[in-house]
């Protein structure tokens, strides 16, 4: 393997998620080359999912650091490198083909409002191939996911077939603790504090999805606060960092510290994912599980509006069970809501 391919992700996990069909196609295309993939500290642990036996990674901060684009720039002039995609349209890689000309460079490229271009039409002319991510329009357009695979040289109905539902083998603590019917629901602090959720609004909800399965497991933010302990008391508790187990008799199973591919697991053996838009629905589709997606809008204007609309076809998945509803401020309103898309779980 002389030449390498680079691939530079280094996004927020979400985003990384939407990119691995594109990922994966890369791989399986040059499997002569070694395919190098800068990925963020925040998605390092989910390499297991474009993991092969030609590719290895790289991992940078989300924010490049100067020592990192410097380190890239001697990566880039120490290795033979045939082709680098820019799936994480970061501006320092689009400065990359004005110096290594030899190198094919295919990148995503933004259109935002008011005419901001990233990179700037000057620059899209040193890239090889590009598609655009045009935020700028109010219509209806391609998910992110759609471009990155058509970067890769593929069509819209081959990305329709794609499957990438990885066969990772269960850890000995899912084994002996996961139900094996259950709902799943990720729980977004920051996502309920903005709605003027707490924990009544929460067990509310978890006593709405008992009626339609026994089994509910929670799962939080990986970040730590009041939560952990709150959830530890009032739920039957596995908490994967002390490997301690708190039985409170409860038939809501919160799953404290969880991530990688026990995430991974919790999410695609599940009979149907209910959470916040963000990474958990983002794996949810990715293995074309049932998904209820809570996507939270704060529209306080007509920009607000079109952000918001933006954003959904841009991360909208195309498959029979996905379903979605616009949360409400009001939690009664918001379990009428979910009632349709939880008595349909099993499409």
């Amino acid at each position: 393997m002389n030449k390498k391919i680079i691939i530079f992700k280094n996004d927020r996990l979400g985003d990384f998620i939407h990119g691995v069909a594109a990922i994966n196609n890369i791989i399986a295309k040059n499997p002569d080359k070694e395919v190098v993939i800068f990925l963020s500290k925040i998605s390092k642990k989910f390499y297991f999912l474009v993991k092969n036996k030609n590719s290895k990674i790289k991992i940078l901060n989300y924010n490049l650091t100067i020592f990192e684009k410097v380190k890239i720039v001697f990566y880039l002039l120490c290795n033979s490198v045939h082709e680098i995609y820019i799936l994480s349209p970061k501006k320092f890689y689009f400065f990359l083909p004005l110096f290594f000309f030899r190198t094919r460079f295919l990148g995503i490229c933004m259109n935002g409002v008011n005419g901001y271009r990233r990179p700037s039409l000057f620059l899209r002319k040193f890239l090889y191939k590009f598609v655009v991510n045009n935020r700028e329009t109010n219509n209806k357009r391609k998910s992110i996911q759609l471009l990155q695979w058509e970067l890769t040289n593929n069509d819209e109905k081959s990305l329709e077939t794609y499957d990438r539902r990885l066969d990772v083998s269960k850890s000995d603590k899912l084994n002996k603790y996961l139900p094996k019917n259950y709902l799943l629901i990720h729980y977004k602090k920051s996502v309920g504090n903005k709605l003027g959720w707490g924990e009544n609004e929460l067990d509310l909800i978890l006593n709405e999805l008992k009626n339609y399965n026994s089994n509910v497991v929670l799962i939080k933010d990986i970040e730590k606060d009041e939560t952990n302990l709150v959830y530890r008391k009032k739920y039957k508790t596995y908490d994967f960092e002390s490997n301690l187990f708190y039985d409170n008799k409860s038939n809501v199973l919160f799953f404290d510290n969880i991530e990688g591919e026990d995430l991974y697991n919790v999410i695609k053996y599940s009979k149907k994912v209910i959470a916040f838009h963000g990474t958990i629905t983002s794996i949810g589709f990715l293995n074309k599980i049932s998904v209820l997606d809570l996507f939270y809008c704060e529209i306080n204007n007509k920009d607000d509006y079109y952000s918001y609309k933006n954003a959904f076809y841009e991360f909208k998945p195309k498959y029979k069970g996905y379903d979605f509803i616009v949360p409400s401020k009001s939690v009664e309103k918001t379990i009428k809501k979910m009632k349709f898309a939880l008595r349909n779980q099993n499409s």
